[in-house]
């Protein structure tokens, strides 16, 4: 289940060893239909010129190209080369070497060992020594365990922050999509505000000249002409920050001409129930982090305790005294030893002693980012429903509004026919339907961001899989 290295496109590296997780990144990158990775990052390209940048597309480039995702992967590469070290820790280590030199003493007569023989000579000779070393770690002080058990608890935080990542990732694109989606649909509003101001100014300034209004009219008339004005002004500077900020979100470079498509899918249904506090991802990944540190002060006190191992060795031994060759192709078994080995560090305990203080420290540290990680997950559920509930009322309210915009209109018009009304107070009912209807469908927009805050606050778990296939126009989960 380790990371998968073959001609494997950049930011996929840990998709192999994510678990469950790794379906819901393959659906975001590749989408519905196949498209390639390198499609995914070039379409947004072609859809700031061309076809309006859809959500879908948004998400896969961004789980593709964003920083945090990226580095979370590398965390949870990390984690798996970490803990497949602490594995070894278990198994035996065996090692072979072999080597030949020539060997000649300073004196008349010369004894050394040589691949664990005794050997004496007088003059100079070709030795190949060739030894197969074996150990076994028997007894540590629990500090394989200990440690294994550290690496699997890292393991998990690095999976679970990526799920995190992710998520965090993914409200942030739909959220500045979101925003970019507002701004569209209010700066499409103003121009057509700007231009029912317009005929009321020319309407105001005619009856006017007709004695039928005051010059305090008309003033009012250019004045609600000039803040239409500067609110178009406004909503456009806004919508440009918007488009960078969302360009930012998905990694593309530049967002001139960047435009999305209206609406924003929400989600089918809320969740029927919340998740436990106690399983979402950042939640899981501090308490993982902190169990980890747990067993890291273990680790350190194995400091205090003895090693036990099991040793073996078995040598060859080849020796000429006139030619290298002839050594190699005449080595033969010399001796072997097997054994246990017992070593205790006495003095100085000081070092064990330091590392096992830095270790509680990391304990208490870790238990601090644990608790906060509960009351962060509290808040962003309170906040989320307190947000929602915002924005479907805010929805009822503006639809309401539209719907008393819309009979004032008809209201007007059957005034104008009965000759009781103007067409200037058409063109101000007009104005307010074009306010009420920009409201509302902002509203709308606020919603369905509020709805994917609250499932991502309530079931973080699906909320990437769900927000993909919405996205994507497929159902939803059942």
């Amino acid at each position: 289940m380790g990371p998968q290295r073959r001609e494997t496109p950049r930011g996929l590296g840990c998709i192999g060893g994510m678990g469950f997780w790794g379906p819901i990144l393959m659906i975001g990158l590749i989408g519905v239909g196949g498209m390639r990775p390198t499609e995914a990052a070039r379409s947004p390209a072609r859809s700031a010129r061309g076809s309006p940048l859809s959500l879908a597309r948004a998400l896969r480039t961004s789980l593709r190209h964003a920083h945090a995702i990226q580095s979370a992967e590398g965390a949870l590469t990390q984690a798996h080369g970490q803990r497949l070290s602490a594995l070894a820790a278990f198994l035996p280590t065996l090692s072979v070497s072999d080597g030949e030199q020539l060997y000649a003493p300073l004196g008349a007569q010369s004894s050394t060992f040589i691949a664990g023989t005794l050997v004496s000579t007088r003059g100079r000779f070709y030795d190949n020594a060739a030894t197969v070393s074996a150990n076994w770690n028997l007894f540590d002080g629990g500090k394989d365990v200990a440690g294994y058990r550290a690496a699997a608890n890292t393991m998990t935080a690095a999976d679970t922050g990526l799920q995190a990542a992710v998520n965090k990732t993914l409200i942030r694109v739909v959220g500045a999509y979101e925003a970019v989606a507002a701004d569209q649909v209010r700066v499409r509003a103003d121009a057509r505000i700007v231009a029912w101001d317009h005929r009321i100014v020319q309407m105001t300034q005619q009856r006017y000249r007709h004695l039928v209004a005051s010059r305090l009219t008309v003033l009012q008339a250019l004045q609600q002409l000039i803040t239409a004005e500067t609110t178009g002004i406004n909503d456009r500077t806004q919508e440009a920050e918007d488009r960078e900020t969302l360009a930012r979100a998905i990694g593309i470079p530049g967002h001139n001409g960047l435009r999305v498509a209206v609406p924003l899918p929400g989600p089918a249904r809320l969740p029927a129930a919340a998740e436990p506090i106690k399983g979402t991802p950042s939640v899981i990944a501090a308490r993982a982090s902190w169990q980890a540190a747990r067993e890291g002060v273990s680790v350190a006190e194995a400091g205090y305790w003895p090693t036990l191992a099991v040793t073996g060795q078995y040598n060859w031994l080849g020796l000429n005294p006139g030619s290298a060759r002839t050594a190699f192709t005449e080595t033969h078994g010399s001796n072997y030893t097997v054994g246990l080995t017992v070593s205790w560090s006495l003095f100085p305990l000081i070092n064990t002693g330091g590392s096992v203080e830095s270790a509680e420290g990391q304990v208490v540290s870790a238990d601090a980012d644990f608790r906060q990680a509960q009351v962060i997950a509290r808040q962003r559920r309170e906040a989320a429903r307190h947000l929602y509930q915002t924005a479907k009322a805010n929805t009822r309210a503006a639809a309401q509004g539209v719907r008393w915009a819309h009979e004032t209109v008809q209201l007007t018009k059957a005034r104008i026919r009965g000759q009781q009304d103007s067409e200037l107070a058409l063109a101000q009912a007009e104005v307010a339907r074009l306010q009420a209807l920009t409201t509302e469908r902002v509203a709308a927009l606020t919603r369905a961001l509020a709805a994917w805050k609250l499932v991502r606050a309530e079931a973080p778990r699906r909320f990437a899989i769900r927000l993909l296939r919405a996205a994507q126009g497929q159902p939803d989960e059942p």
